[in-house]
């Protein structure tokens, strides 16, 4: 790794205190540009651009409030937020060199032994695609690989498959393409139990589909 002494992060829709100095009033909640994520400020940069957090129900200028239609307000501007995050962060990393019918989904924890276990595949004549998803919400890559295939193994280290539940809630994919291979017994997950899951879902389908095949030969 280098160093980079010139790096700034982005750290979004911050206002410094020339930003804030040149409005009439500083509104936390209040969406200017219509995508959901209203500007904020920095501890300390002015006394105009402090706001005030409660917990409670407020309003887009951040009063406290009651009123149904002002706090829908808010909670629309919310969705708003959400879409513009699907467009916004990090998209998957996706190798569908294989072009096959099955993908493999997963996150960034098991990468490695499924790219092992994607070769050990390979070797035995299964191509697999594979996706690995950064972020959350979901971004229109991740439908795009999801749609495009028949069946998909969803890799992870979680007992409740969580990233499965996820997509099944938040996609629209169907969901019997979805297969859960869940590693959990607190070591690491490894290429082979990527493997036997993978070949214990696949290999009795090839097994029917050569017995039709001989059959229909036969008759």
């Amino acid at each position: 790794m280098k160093w980079d002494d010139a790096y700034r992060p982005d750290r979004g829709k911050v206002l410094g205190k020339a930003e804030v100095l040149e409005l009439k009033k500083f509104y936390r909640f209040l969406d200017l540009d219509d995508d959901g994520i209203p500007y904020r400020t920095l501890p300390g940069v002015h006394p105009k651009a402090a706001y005030f957090t409660r917990g409670s129900g407020h309003t887009q200028y951040g009063a406290y409030t009651e009123d149904s239609a002002e706090y829908q307000v808010v909670l629309d501007r919310l969705l708003r937020k959400w879409a513009t995050a699907k467009r916004l962060v990090p998209r998957a990393v996706i190798d569908a060199t294989a072009g096959a019918a099955t993908g493999i989904v997963s996150v960034g924890s098991c990468d490695g032994a499924i790219r092992e276990a994607i070769d050990v595949l390979k070797r035995r004549g299964i191509g697999v695609d594979y996706m690995r998803v950064r972020s959350f919400p979901f971004s229109e890559d991740v439908e795009r690989f999801l749609a495009a295939h028949e069946r998909l193994f969803v890799v992870e280290q979680n007992r409740d498959a969580q990233l499965r539940s996820l997509l099944s809630l938040e996609t629209a994919v169907e969901k019997s393409k979805l297969r859960s291979l869940l590693h959990y017994s607190g070591l690491p997950i490894s290429s082979s139990f990527i493997v036997e899951g993978v070949l214990a879902e696949l290999e009795p389908r090839q097994l029917a589909t050569a017995q039709g095949a001989k059959g229909g030969r036969s008759g």
